[in-house]
């Protein structure tokens, strides 16, 4: 169930969620920290499997939501790893306040995980406050919404007939990975956000985790220079 990508990175892929009615796919991410502590990103919905395969891997100290759009599954991960600490960007802190959290994530990253994981912040659309994430030793960008790369398999069987094509129009496609129309409109003071992309286009990415859609294997620097030319 969990996949390996570069060195000390898993992802597993979880269920179909529904949001504004339209089926998603789910995706979470496992990085094993120097000290040998695992960071888990987007938790899916845990079943027996996917803990027992978390749990060989090494003690859970971080569960990390990236926005206030991934929320659903963090209370179950808590409850089963009551000692690892619980963070999210502001929005969702605000929207989970029967959660346990031990900060807000901004730009710079907590001591726990510094110099490992890297962190961009984008609060440039007022519905989504958003953190990509970049694992050095795998060269791995993480992203939650500001990619999105659904296969053409994955829309014909998931997706009505009639949004097919909307979805190829608005290019958030393998291939190509532009986030949905809407969040795109509603992306205010982009030069604000230019500099932190390039950033992370200058760390050479070679894969890219996406919640929803295909993960990028190879050529993850490229990929993001055309995932994001709608900003850039």
């Amino acid at each position: 169930m969990l996949e390996p990508l570069g060195l000390d990175l898993w992802f597993a892929d979880g269920g179909i969620v529904s949001f504004h009615g339209f089926a998603y796919p789910t995706r979470m991410a496992i990085v094993r920290l120097a000290d040998g502590g695992l960071w888990l990103w987007s938790p899916v919905e845990k079943t027996a499997a996917i803990e027992d395969e978390v749990r060989a891997l090494g003690p859970v100290r971080h569960v990390v939501s990236p926005n206030n759009l991934h929320y659903l599954f963090l209370g179950e991960w808590q409850a089963a790893f009551p000692d690892a600490k619980l963070w999210g960007t502001a929005a969702t802190i605000a929207k989970c306040s029967d959660l346990r959290f031990s900060g807000a994530l901004v730009d710079e990253p907590p001591a726990d995980w510094e110099g490992q994981i890297d962190q961009f912040y984008f609060t440039n659309s007022p519905f989504v406050d958003e953190l990509i994430f970049f694992h050095r030793r795998s060269r791995t960008a993480i992203i939650a919404d500001l990619s999105q790369t659904f296969s053409e398999a994955f829309l014909k069987h998931h997706w009505p007939w009639w949004m097919h094509s909307v979805a190829r129009l608005s290019k958030m496609v393998e291939g190509w990975g532009y986030p949905p129309i809407d969040y795109r409109i509603s992306f205010r003071n982009r030069a604000s956000a230019r500099p932190k992309i390039r950033e992370l286009i200058a760390e050479r990415p070679e894969h890219v985790v996406v919640a929803h859609g295909e993960v990028v294997r190879t050529g993850g620097e490229s990929f993001l220079r055309r995932a994001f030319s709608w900003l850039l």
